[in-house]
């Protein structure tokens, strides 16, 4: 679990706030509102499931979700499953799930956060919410703006020669973005809610392109809305029991302007696609006596994927629908004498595709029959404590993943093709964990170790291509293995740190000779990250002081399949300081990021921003003055 309240930057994305998990990569594509993926455990973006108030952003378009459109100016919670995916979620998934809980009605609250950062970037968020009578309200409004135009290196695509060399500023990265969060909850009679929820992001940005193919005009635009009416209850299925129901909708527009082809490479190119899904979820669980408890998921989806050629609508493809079912059961046993859990469960998805796709030479395909898969999902887990500090968790489970459209039949422009022969993933993955939680006064201690491994069939891959379009293909089979190491330590009332450290092989097992053993490119098999902490220093005046330094490190990724391509080692250095007024509600933040000027992280040609700086000034209503010198994490809580 991670809580952005606890974070001690001026500006989060949630790329940022992952780093501190292990076994998550996140791969950026230049400054804070670029493209960024997430990987958790050696898997590729589309196998990890991304879910915001229950609601499932991996629609079947797929291609990953673009985690730097999931702003974190309303988040309450991330819960980060590794390798396991809950019963409580309808989608299955290869390497994880991610899911994001914004933040719930409560108490009355108002908040506003204006600030400034390096590049022309600016941001302002205003929040608030309340009770009247049984009916709780909560509202939060966000922009950003940023002009980018950091510098960077060129090496003018010629590395082995650097007298060319330059100097150049990042040109067509700025981005302009706002999004917001409604959401609602009554009480009815008894145990029982009844919430809605929307929420909405649109952003406007440059395509700046990677170093060796630089664009100058190209422009990517976005929308993005969700809503959903959910129902819970704790009297509705007798005593202990909860029923959750919930009915949600979905839209994303894409939309890719390049007037000279610089991005696409086919001359001017005007697409957009759109993305809607429809769907409902239920949720139940209730004891059958002392020793067992059961739990039940049903769900349904929609989704339809509808690719426009602006320029040329007779080259826009057929739109593509897709059609879900799940169903799955979960029994948590206790072994009383042992004082044992295990817990089978069991899911299965049905779905129906009806799709076009592309030929061998990129021409748009008729409409076929309708696909119809089958997906089954086993998994079982052991949770054993050991003593009143220590317990063990195990999990082994067998999943099936369906490729995406997006890998199925392209982008629409050409420069992904997909293959409409694609089968689904197979993977078994398993892990082991020992976890310890310590409390105590002067030195309470938080650690989590685990060891885990995942054989997949068929992985789905895009080929790395020098020039021209790519297909998705399948990959015979891949290894993944490792071990984790999570700790968090608070020393007395002012010290604190937060640590992980993962090392993760993961090795392309298919029949190519220059392949086969290979670690898959932008994996890199260690990954680190350390943030200590001084809180809660007492100044004059009422005053509080807190600062931080955090450095996150990367090692042994390459840019191809082949390994012959090493991305350099590389650590991103942090640092940051916030003065608390408790008196006058307010708090102001200044911290700084990349302080090394690295260059590149996890793709060579994709320039980071160098050392970025960012102040912020936020008003709060909810800090109560009493409270200074309390609990930092009850003072910044809802900050």
């Amino acid at each position: 679990v991670v809580l952005p309240s606890e974070s001690p930057r001026a500006y989060d994305n949630l790329g940022t706030l992952l780093l501190e998990v292990p076994g998550v990569t996140v791969a950026r594509t230049g400054s804070q509102q670029a493209f960024s993926s997430i990987t958790l455990r050696g898997s590729n973006p589309d196998q990890v499931s991304i879910y915001v108030d229950g609601v499932p952003l991996n629609v079947a378009q797929g291609g990953g979700v673009d985690i730097s459109t999931l702003p974190v100016g309303d988040i309450e919670r991330v819960e980060v499953y590794r390798g396991t995916t809950p019963l409580t979620f309808g989608e299955t998934a290869l390497g994880g799930v991610i899911s994001i809980t914004t933040r719930t009605p409560s108490a009355p609250r108002a908040s506003l956060r204006a600030a400034v950062g390096s590049f022309g970037t600016r941001f302002a968020d205003a929040t608030g919410g309340g009770r009247v009578g049984r009916l709780r309200l909560y509202l939060g409004a966000h922009v950003f703006s940023s002009k980018g135009d950091y510098p960077f290196h060129f090496d003018n695509n010629t590395p082995i020669n650097p007298a060319d060399d330059q100097e150049l500023n990042r040109q067509n990265n700025d981005a302009l973005e706002g999004n917001g969060v409604f959401r609602a909850s009554v009480t009815l009679n008894g145990r029982r809610t009844l919430g809605l929820g929307m929420l909405g992001f649109a952003r406007a940005q440059g395509l700046p392109g990677p170093t060796n193919f630089m664009a100058l005009y190209a422009r990517f635009h976005t929308m993005r809305g969700l809503g959903y009416l959910r129902y819970e209850s704790r009297d509705d299925l007798g005593p202990g029991g909860r029923l959750s129901a919930e009915a949600f909708v979905g839209a994303e527009r894409d939309r890719l302007l390049d007037p000279y082809g610089e991005i696409v490479e086919r001359g001017a190119v005007a697409v957009h696609q759109t993305t809607q899904l429809t769907g409902a979820t239920v949720h139940a669980t209730r004891p059958l006596g002392e020793w067992v408890r059961a739990a039940l998921v049903l769900e349904a989806r929609r989704e339809t994927y509808t690719p426009v050629n602006e320029l040329d609508p007779t080259d826009s493809g057929v739109p593509a629908s897709r059609l879900v079912g799940v169903a799955g059961a979960e029994l948590d046993l206790y072994w009383h004498r042992l004082d044992l859990h295990v817990i089978p469960s069991a899911r299965i998805e049905v779905m129906k595709d009806l799709v076009t796709g592309q030929n061998g030479a990129g021409m748009f395909l008729p409409e076929g029959p309708a696909i119809e898969r089958r997906l089954p999902t086993y998994r079982v887990a052991l949770v054993r404590p050991l003593d009143p500090v220590a317990s063990l968790k195990g999990n082994i489970g067998r999943y099936e993943h369906a490729p995406s459209f997006l890998e199925l039949y392209g982008d629409g422009t050409g420069r992904l093709l997909g293959n409409p022969g694609l089968v689904p993933e197979k993977g078994t993955n398993a892990d082991l964990a020992l976890w310890i939680d310590r409390p105590g006064g002067r030195v309470e201690i938080s650690s989590r170790t685990t060891i885990f491994g995942a054989l997949a069939n068929d992985l789905i891959y895009w080929p790395r291509v020098s020039d021209g379009p790519s297909r998705a293909q399948n990959l015979t089979s891949a290894r993944v293995y490792g071990v984790e190491q999570e700790l968090r330590l608070g020393l007395g009332r002012h010290a604190r740190l937060v640590a992980q450290a993962t090392y993760t092989v993961a090795e392309d097992q298919s029949a190519s000779p220059s392949m086969h053993g290979k670690q898959i490119p932008h994996h890199p098999r260690e990954t680190a990250y350390a943030r200590p902490e001084v809180v809660q220093v007492h100044l004059s005046r009422g005053l509080e002081f807190a600062a931080y330094a955090d450095a996150a490190m990367m090692a042994g990724a390459y840019d191809d399949a082949a390994d012959l391509k090493a991305v350099p080692a590389q650590v991103l250095v942090g640092a940051g300081a916030s003065l608390l007024w408790p008196r006058a509600h307010l708090r102001v933040t200044a911290s700084a990021l990349n302080l090394t000027d690295l260059q590149n992280w996890n793709f060579s040609t994709w320039p980071l921003p160098g050392r970025t700086a960012f102040v912020a000034l936020a008003y709060d209503s909810t800090m109560d003055p009493s409270m200074a010198g309390g609990s930092d994490s009850q003072l910044f809580n809802n900050l």
